[in-house]
């Protein structure tokens, strides 16, 4: 009896799968969006101006480009403008930065004003400029070397690079890589991994600090002769980075982008009037060559 009355609930169950549902789909409203980035490092001002697309039903590949836009450049610290032709070779508004050079500390403003006359603005500042002389390294320990169970090896480093003259308001990030020197006279190269994608905040009067504490892994399946200690920091190399929040949320945002269709949605960043979607944002950078 048991049984029969577990099997009438299974069928039971299992019948509601036969029945069809219908789900009204979210209302699609059509937005504009607005993509540009300001260096004085970028030899053009470019701005990229589209159309969501609707997230159900068809999809294509090919984003719609808005071209017969007014796109208007300011540079508000010396009150000099300069309008963007739209470039349909590459399907955005361009002009070469001489016509309004991007300069460090400078304050510029992006107007576009669609055909039916509807306008979004959006304003940066450009970040101060960066030296060399930023950027040092602090304390660092370099271990001894091991013997890896796949045949390598292997080797306990970690360091400390201090940025100064940031100033609050900014984000500064250090794309380095270490490079070491063995006892043979050979040098070994590890990128430095630092958190949050090696991007902190500036504090004006203060200095930023990132530590690096980790293993590295030397290949010697090329065939080369293994390392010999000691190990000693050579020098560090790479790029210092400088940009302003609008640049820093749309790069740590894209980061976090995934394919797996089951993560997270990302709620991306915005700072354009009226209702439009996408980042104004600028940076800076320099090339550097640390040594301890």
């Amino acid at each position: 009896m048991r049984l029969g009355w577990i099997l009438i609930v299974f069928f039971g169950f299992t019948g509601c799968y036969d029945q069809a549902a219908e789900v009204d789909l979210p209302t699609y409203n059509k937005r504009t969006v607005i993509t540009s980035y300001l260096s004085p490092k970028d030899q053009n001002i470019t701005v990229e101006l589209t159309y969501t697309l609707p997230y159900f039903g068809k999809q294509v590949a090919d984003v719609p480009r808005v071209g017969d836009a007014k796109v208007v450049v300011s540079d508000m610290t010396v009150g000099k403008s300069v309008q963007l032709p739209f470039d349909s070779s590459i399907m955005l508004y361009r002009i070469r930065a001489f016509a309004l050079p991007i300069v460090n500390d400078h304050e510029y403003r992006i107007d576009v004003i669609m055909k039916d006359g509807t306008t979004h603005w959006s304003k940066t500042r450009i970040p101060p400029a960066l030296k060399e002389a930023d950027l040092k390294v602090g304390k660092f320990v370099v271990g001894k070397l091991e013997e890896s169970n796949w045949g390598g090896q292997s080797v306990s480093a970690s360091l400390e690079m201090i940025a100064g003259n940031t100033q609050t308001g900014f984000y500064y990030s250090p794309q380095f890589e270490m490079v070491l020197e063995d006892g043979n006279g050979d040098f070994y190269g590890s990128l430095l991994y630092f958190p949050n994608e090696g991007i902190e905040a500036g504090k004006t009067g203060d200095a930023l600090r990132y530590l690096f504490n980790d293993r590295i892994y030397i290949d010697q399946f090329s065939g080369g002769s293994p390392a010999l200690d000691p190990l000693i920091l050579k020098e560090v190399v790479g790029t210092f980075w400088v940009m302003d929040e609008g640049y820093k949320e749309r790069y740590v945002r894209e980061m976090q982008i995934s394919d797996n269709p089951f993560a997270e949605p990302i709620l991306m960043y915005s700072n354009w009037s009226n209702g439009a979607i996408g980042a104004l944002g600028s940076y800076d950078w320099v090339e550097a060559v640390i040594t301890p």
